[in-house]
């Protein structure tokens, strides 16, 4: 040994009840779930697709982060992650206003896919910092739905654990 100590981390394993990935797996069934609960027709269709299919790819991205070969590919697929769910957030938004399957349903679920969208958001700041990148234009929702009235970024709400991020 050199005489050198590893700072101590924080880090929330991949299997923790309580941590991004597990919720977001979570989120997922539930959003799949609700689906089902929707009465089905030519825009319905559409709609329950698009919702399932922004819903899932927020935990798939999230894997390809953390399975990244760089703290450069782990930052990007976060945010992409971010963005699925904000795009989550707004097909939720629809749902609800259109009164497509059971409301309380969909408000839980709009509250929880906001809720892992400033965990993102925070994951992506954070790691950015980390890295030395330039966070200029990177406003509330990351660029995402901004001027369109969704209400969601990174605000006030529970300070997420820092992620592991790869080696680079």
């Amino acid at each position: 040994m050199d005489g050198t100590k590893r700072a101590p981390s924080t880090v929330v394993e991949r299997d923790d009840k309580n941590g991004i990935d597990e919720r977001s797996f979570r989120f997922f069934c539930d959003v799949v779930a609700f689906a089902d609960t929707i009465a089905r027709d030519a825009k319905s269709t559409r709609i329950i697709e698009q919702l399932v299919g922004a819903a899932g790819s927020i935990g798939s991205n999230r894997e390809e982060a953390l399975g990244g070969s760089s703290r450069r590919e782990f930052i990007r697929y976060n945010e992409i992650s971010l963005r699925s769910a904000n795009e989550t957030v707004r097909w939720l938004r629809v749902c609800a206003a259109r009164r497509l399957g059971t409301p309380e349903k969909c408000l839980a679920l709009l509250d929880e896919a906001r809720q892992l969208a400033r965990i993102l958001a925070q994951i992506v700041i954070t790691s950015k910092r980390r890295a030395g990148m330039n966070l200029q234009g990177q406003g509330q929702g990351q660029g995402q739905g901004q001027g369109q009235g969704q209400g969601q970024g990174p605000g006030p709400g529970p300070e997420p654990e820092p992620e592991p991020e790869p080696d680079t």
